[in-house]
C-alpha cells in the first residue's frame, strides 16, 4: 500500500488512502495523519470521512488508480491494457509505463498505446521486463504487423538517441523524414504541404532531426526495422569525406564501392578548389573575430575561427552555396550519379547544395535567421520546380512498400 501510495503521490502529488472504517472498504485521496487503530476512534473515523473520495476524482486519477489495482494488487497471468495514456497528461503516461515496465512477478502484459510517452516509460524502467514491440500498419489499405523480439528491441530503443529525444515519436507515424536540425525539419515540413496534390488524403508523416549528419542514416536503419518507411534528407556536404559516405550507404544497406569512384571525383575537384581571402577580406573578419579588450584571453571558439580563415576554403564551400550548378563536364556527372543513387537508398541530397540555396532571394549570411525571414516573407508557399520535384521524388519512395 505505501508503494501504491507513493506513485500516485509521485503522479499527482496526492496519496491514497484505503478507508477501512466503512464496510467494503473505499479508496479516498490524501492522508489522514492519524495512526491505523482497531477499533478506529472517532477522530481517526472524521478524518478519513473528510478526505475526498477516488470516485470524484478527474478521469486520469482515476483511470491511473485502476490499472495499478489491476495489475499491482491484483496481478493475474494476463493483463490487457487498451491505451493506458487515455486522459493521462504525457508526465503520468511516462510514469504509468515505467511501473508496469518494473512491475515484478510473471504477469504478462500486453499494451495496446498510441503514446510516445507511455513507450519512453517503458523504457526508463531500471529493472525493464524483456519487451517486445508490434507495430501495426493500415497504410497500405492491408494491415500488416512487424514483430521486434526482445534483444531487437534492445538494440533498437535503448540507443540514447532514440530514447532521450523525440526520434522515438516516429514510431507511432506511416512515414518519416529524418533532417539534420530542426530548422530543416520545419522547411521541408512546409514544403511538403504546399507541394500535396489538392485532395490527397493526410499522409501521416512526421519531419524529425538528429542534431546533424552523423546520425541520419544509422536512426533511419533503425526505424526501417519496426517497419517505418523512412527517407533522409541532407546537404550536399554528406559527400565531402569517403568514410562519411561508406557508414550511411552500408547503414542503408548497400555497397559504397559503387560510388567510390564518383566520390573521389567530387572531392578531388572540390579539394583542388581552394580559395584563400585577399588581404583586406583577411583584416575584415579578423577584426570581427577578435572581440572584447585587449588584455582578454582568446578563447578557443576566436582560435578556431582564425584557424579557419588561414587555411582558407575548399570547393566544397561552393558546392553547399551552388550545388551541381557549381560543376561541369565529369564531374558534374559524378555529382548527378551520387545524387541519383543515393536518393535510391533514401538519402536524398539537396541538389541545389544546402538548405538555404533552395530559396535564394534571402540573404543566408545569417543562418539563424534565414528561416525566420522565409516564413515571415511566405516565401515556403511558392516552392521552385525543383524543390516540388525534391519532394515528389521522397514521396514516391516512402510509398513503395519495398522500402521497409
Amino acid at each position: 500500500m505505501k508503494v501504491f501510495s507513493a506513485y500516485t503521490k509521485e503522479a499527482f502529488s496526492e496519496a491514497i488512502a484505503v478507508d477501512w472504517t466503512v464496510p467494503g472498504f473505499q479508496l479516498r485521496v490524501g492522508e489522514t495523519g492519524l495512526p491505523d487503530a482497531v477499533p478506529p476512534s472517532p477522530e481517526l473515523v472524521a478524518a478519513y470521512r473528510r478526505l475526498p473520495e477516488l470516485s470524484i476524482q478527474g478521469d486520469g486519477f482515476k483511470a491511473f488508480v485502476q490499472i495499478l489495482l489491476h495489475t499491482m494488487l491484483r496481478p493475474t497471468p494476463v493483463v490487457v491494457i487498451d491505451e493506458p495514456e487515455a486522459f493521462l497528461h504525457p508526465p503520468q503516461a511516462r510514469l504509468l509505463g515505467r511501473i508496469l515496465a518494473e512491475m515484478p512477478g510473471q504477469t504478462q502484459v500486453f499494451v495496446a498505446t498510441h503514446s510516445a510517452d507511455f513507450l519512453a516509460g517503458v523504457l526508463d524502467a531500471a529493472e525493464a521486463r524483456p519487451l517486445s514491440l508490434v507495430r501495426l500498419d493500415r497504410s497500405s489499405g492491408t494491415p500488416r504487423a512487424k514483430v521486434l523480439a526482445p534483444d531487437a528491441v534492445e538494440d533498437l530503443l535503448r540507443t540514447p538517441l532514440l530514447r532521450y529525444s523525440n526520434i522515438i515519436s516516429g514510431l507511432f507515424y506511416d512515414r518519416v523524414v529524418l533532417c539534420e536540425s530542426e530548422g530543416d525539419c520545419q522547411f521541408y515540413a512546409a514544403a511538403f504541404d504546399e507541394t500535396r496534390a489538392e485532395g490527397a488524403a493526410h499522409e501521416n508523416t512526421i519531419f524529425l532531426h538528429t542534431s546533424g549528419k552523423a546520425r541520419l542514416a544509422d536512426t533511419a536503419r533503425r526505424l526501417r526495422q519496426c517497419g517505418i518507411p523512412t527517407a533522409v534528407i541532407a546537404d550536399l556536404d554528406l559527400l565531402n569525406d569517403h568514410g562519411t559516405v561508406k557508414r550511411a550507404v552500408t547503414a542503408l544497406g548497400s555497397d559504397v564501392r559503387d560510388l567510390t569512384a564518383d566520390v573521389k571525383a567530387l572531392n578531388d575537384h572540390a579539394n583542388g578548389q581552394r580559395i584563400l581571402p585577399t588581404v583586406g577580406q583577411f583584416r575584415k573578419e579578423i577584426t570581427s573575430i577578435l572581440t572584447g579588450s585587449g588584455n582578454a584571453t582568446l578563447t578557443e571558439h576566436m582560435a578556431e575561427k582564425i584557424r579557419s580563415l588561414i587555411k582558407g576554403s575548399s570547393g566544397w564551400g561552393i558546392l553547399k552555396k551552388s550545388g551541381l550548378n557549381a560543376l561541369n563536364g565529369d564531374v558534374h556527372a559524378a555529382g548527378k550519379r551520387l545524387v541519383s543513387a543515393t536518393a535510391g537508398l533514401g538519402l536524398f541530397l539537396v541538389p541545389c547544395g544546402e538548405l538555404e540555396s533552395w530559396v535564394r532571394e534571402v540573404s543566408s549570411s545569417n543562418k539563424q535567421n534565414w528561416l525566420a525571414e522565409v516564413f515571415n516573407r511566405g516565401e515556403h508557399q511558392r516552392p521552385s520546380i525543383e524543390l516540388q520535384e525534391f519532394c515528389r521524388s521522397i514521396r514516391n519512395f516512402l510509398k513503395d512498400p519495398a522500402q521497409i
